[in-house]
């Protein structure tokens, strides 16, 4: 027991030391050439190694500087081949509103990767966004994500053994503005690609 309680206090004292270092470095990464050098010195590795701590406070500020590193595509790469995408599906969904809201942001910057989209389905990452698709706080990241995900024709059949398509319809047949947001809309013309997805939008009242 007091071994376990010094790993404790060990730990705690690393996630603040980890908190102040990484929160200075983001900061000056605003510098371009100073943040092509952070690369260079296997910054993201380190960033991605983070993910699996608890420090929720800890977790923002790191999802928020791979949000920031994965614009370019040779960090991105990076990211892809140390295993992001499975470690980021221990973290969505949250409790913490900015960290889901960074963390969906990081996602959708990963999910223009054909592969990175597979990858989150393989990783589980697929029902827990439809379950967001409720939250009117990331609904739109959400959504964005869904979409590109759709893209992949041997992704769309997986719709069907989610509740997305009457989530789809009801926001598209319940909009409350005369135009349905464009997001939901390019979703649901994915979806509707696939004959079984097309069938429980007809179901769920969407021939209307």
């Amino acid at each position: 027991e007091k071994s376990r309680k010094k790993m404790l206090t060990l730990i705690r004292k690393q996630d603040q030391f980890f908190r102040v270092a990484f929160y200075l470095l983001l900061n000056i990464s605003e510098d371009a050439r100073v943040e092509l050098k952070m690369v260079n010195k296997q910054i993201v590795s380190m960033l991605i190694s983070l993910l699996d701590r608890d420090n929720v406070e800890l977790l923002i500020l790191v999802v928020s500087f791979l949000k920031k590193l994965s614009i370019f595509i040779e960090n991105k790469n990076a990211m892809a081949a140390l295993g992001v995408v499975d470690k980021m599906a221990r973290i969505v969904p949250c409790d913490n509103e900015i960290l889901l809201h960074v963390s969906l942001r990081l996602l959708l910057n990963l999910s223009f990767d054909p592969m990175l989209r597979e990858r989150m389905v393989r990783a589980g990452l697929l029902p827990k966004l439809v379950a967001l698709v409720d939250n009117d706080q990331v609904v739109v990241y959400v959504l964005c994500l869904l979409y590109h995900i759709s893209i992949e024709d041997k992704c769309k059949s997986m719709f069907s053994y989610t509740d997305c398509i009457p989530k789809v319809v009801k926001l598209i047949l319940e909009c409350p503005e005369e135009k349905v947001d464009l997001e939901v809309i390019a979703f649901g013309i994915n979806l509707a690609a696939n004959k079984r997805n097309a069938e429980l939008m007809c179901e769920n009242g969407a021939h209307r």
